[in-house]
């Protein structure tokens, strides 16, 4: 095992009051173990150092010290961001990946491996064990307030707890214990609670919404007179057969594969209203059959139990971070800043690399610079004062990515929130119909990824991209039928069919662009589909 080493003058307990071996863990040793991480988020950009921003000695039941450390990377654009760390002293590190640096005396001698805590079982054991007490740990600085929720059930032996850290490529550490909890501990801290675990704990302890994980425990960082820190959220495991993004996939290369297949003329597959609702009667069998009933059935589940956890959402009448709020002009001022920059920033990165675009994707390009002013005119077109509909937390971040398929129904998880925002962007209370808009972004993104990258058959493109916006028509239509249906029978305050229509452009128009940013970025090949979105809202089309 190569390691990084870290010599000090005194105990390990000592290290970080230790002049000599501070600079060395901060500037040699915490960045390499970092960029190791598949957590760090940083790892792409210029950082100008590594500060220790708090350190909090934890001592378990055990006995055994951890100090739990939060790093505070510090970019070349002065912007920053925290990280959390928890380390610990170990003799014979459970696993290779845990291991942080050998730390050595004077001497020379080994005193042992500093390890990321998480790693070790007396570590995980400790916090499952005050979870499950919902205990409150002083610290030098502050408290760690663990709480219990109410579907926690104590093992049968709680000195055998069985557990580990799962190996997934995602944003987070996540722990498994008794294969029936997990327990996301947040690398990236914000200074604020995260909404995850709000909105988590929210629709399982105070409300009947049974499609998202049921909220076992929390663990928060508590200073009196300051923020509450998320340091963790534990979840009861759900049983499921993936995501519901791969679900659609699938259904829609079939689809494909039976109109080229059977050679179906343009004609036989109906041409619906863009964003209109419609009703399953109003789909043609023919069309049913290509599609399948199984697909479209899922899409109106899908579609009510969106509905039914903004239902959830709308329902608090006395806790101020959920009650339901109007329109102002606070929030207009805050939306048309934010999507004017978003839009700007975009616009700019699109002029910077439309030379590297070809065919359909470079006339897509050119027609956005060239409609510069209507979009930005769009984009400036909302008031407030024609909106009568409710403002509520949301999802935020909501597509077919964030749904588990669970037998013949669905979970809605992942409530932390668009990536790019801030943490108090993501707290701020939107229309409902603006998780519906990324939903059927989702589904844009699922038909026009099989159009220009999965299609292998007679299909010309124009024909494909002709048969794709029938088949989204249908899918959105549906979808909104479905979703105001149960809104309006449960008091959901989302407007009339004007009001309607008009936010759910408007954010089906925020989230192409806000798409747009990423893939520049990213996935290059894949920018011409938030671009066609963007010119369907321009063209209606």
């Amino acid at each position: 095992m190569k390691t990084s080493t870290l010599r000090v003058n005194q105990s390990w307990q000592e290290i970080f009051t230790d002049p000599s071996a501070t600079p060395d863990f901060s500037n040699k040793v915490l960045p390499a173990y970092l960029h190791r991480m598949r957590w760090f988020a940083a790892k792409s950009s210029a950082i100008k150092r590594y500060n220790i921003e708090q350190t909090l000695p934890y001592k378990m039941q055990n006995g055994r010290l951890t100090y739990v450390i939060f790093v505070e990377v510090v970019f070349q654009t002065s912007n920053t961001e925290s990280y959390l760390l928890p380390i610990t002293l170990a003799k014979n590190p459970e696993d290779d990946i845990s291991v942080i640096c050998e730390i050595k005396d004077p001497t020379k001698k080994s005193m042992g491996f500093l390890v990321d805590a998480i790693y070790t079982k007396g570590f995980r054991n400790d916090i499952y064990q005050k979870i499950l007490t919902g205990k409150k740990v002083k610290l030098n600085v502050g408290e760690f307030h663990f709480s219990k929720g109410k579907t926690l059930k104590a093992p049968s032996n709680i000195n055998k707890i069985e557990s580990k850290v799962l190996k997934l490529e995602q944003s987070n550490s996540t722990i498994l214990y008794e294969g029936k909890y997990f327990l996301k501990i947040y690398r990236k801290l914000f200074r604020d609670n995260n909404p995850d675990l709000e909105l988590t704990r929210f629709l399982s302890e105070k409300t009947k919404f049974k499609n998202s994980p049921k909220f076992a425990g929390g663990i928060e960082w508590v200073r009196e007179d300051y923020y509450r820190m998320s340091i963790g959220l534990m979840q009861e495991k759900v049983e499921n057969q993936g995501e519901a993004w791969n679900n659609t996939l699938s259904s829609i290369e079939s689809f494909f594969e039976k109109v080229d297949l059977n050679n179906v003329p343009l004609s036989d597959i109906p041409k619906f209203d863009l964003y209109k609702p419609i009703e399953t009667g109003d789909i043609s069998h023919a069309f049913r059959e290509l599609v399948g009933d199984e697909f479209l059935d899922k899409v109106a589940l899908l579609a009510t139990r969106t509905a039914e956890m903004h239902i959830a959402l709308f329902s608090e009448k006395t806790d101020r971070h959920f009650t339901p709020e109007t329109f102002n002009s606070d929030y207009t001022v805050w939306l048309l800043n934010r999507v004017m920059y978003m839009f700007d920033s975009r616009f700019h990165l699109l002029e910077q690399t439309i030379n590297k675009l070809s065919g359909v994707a470079r006339e897509y390009a050119e027609y956005i610079i060239d409609n510069k002013d209507d979009i930005k005119n769009r984009i400036l077109n909302f008031d407030e004062l024609s909106l009568n509909s409710s403002r509520i937390r949301i999802h935020g971040d909501y597509h077919l990515g964030q749904v588990l398929i669970t037998g013949s129904d669905f979970c809605i998880l992942d409530f932390e929130g668009e990536p790019e925002s801030t943490i108090r962007d993501r707290k701020v209370k939107q229309p409902p119909l603006k998780d519906l808009a990324g939903l059927f972004r989702s589904y844009h993104y699922a038909t026009y990824a099989t159009v220009f990258n999965s299609l292998d058959g007679n299909l010309d493109l124009e024909t494909a991209m002709e048969v794709g916006g029938r088949l989204y028509r249908a899918i959105v239509g549906l979808s909104l039928h479905h979703y105001v249906k149960t809104a309006m029978e449960n008091g959901l305050n989302i407007g009339y069919q004007k009001e309607i229509d008009f936010l759910l452009r408007y954010h089906i128009f925020e989230k192409a662009i806000y798409e747009l940013g990423y893939e520049l970025h990213s996935r290059p090949d894949w920018v011409i589909i938030p671009l066609k979105g963007i010119i369907q809202i321009l063209k209606n089309d």
